[in-house]
């Protein structure tokens, strides 16, 4: 399993970052998203780190106008600091080698996984 960065093909901002395999990252990001918007770069070893510790937190998921927002939605602690490796990632990330989400040999995505396993199971002859 590797941990990838995940950005906008066009505009080039950062979108999240996800782990797996390119099937599971793929699903990942077509559960919010059409995956050939985005392109995706592989992290180095690194990571996010609080010295102080990680509390549990609650998020606010009713969207209450009448309860302060929490950072980052609540599941990050304000004081999560990324590794160097990981820091440098997050804020030179087109020093990273970035590929396009690309589906045109219909293997990656959902529905042409499915189509792969009848295929395989009639023989190829799907």
């Amino acid at each position: 399993m590797n941990v990838y960065l995940v950005r906008s093909a066009d505009t080039k901002q950062l979108h999240g970052i996800v782990w797996g395999n390119l099937d599971q990252i793929w699903d990942v990001v077509d559960e919010v998203a059409e995956p050939s918007d985005f392109e995706f770069a592989k992290l180095s070893p690194g990571g996010l780190f609080s010295e102080v510790g990680i509390e549990p937190r609650v998020s606010d998921d009713t969207h209450s106008p009448d309860e302060p927002a929490l950072p980052n939605g609540g599941y990050l602690p304000p004081d999560l600091d990324p590794s160097e490796v990981t820091f440098y990632a997050l804020t030179e990330p087109d020093c990273l080698r970035w590929r396009r989400f690309d589906d045109t040999l219909a293997k990656h995505g959902l529905v042409s996984r499915i189509f792969a396993a009848v295929d395989g199971q009639n023989g190829g002859d799907a």
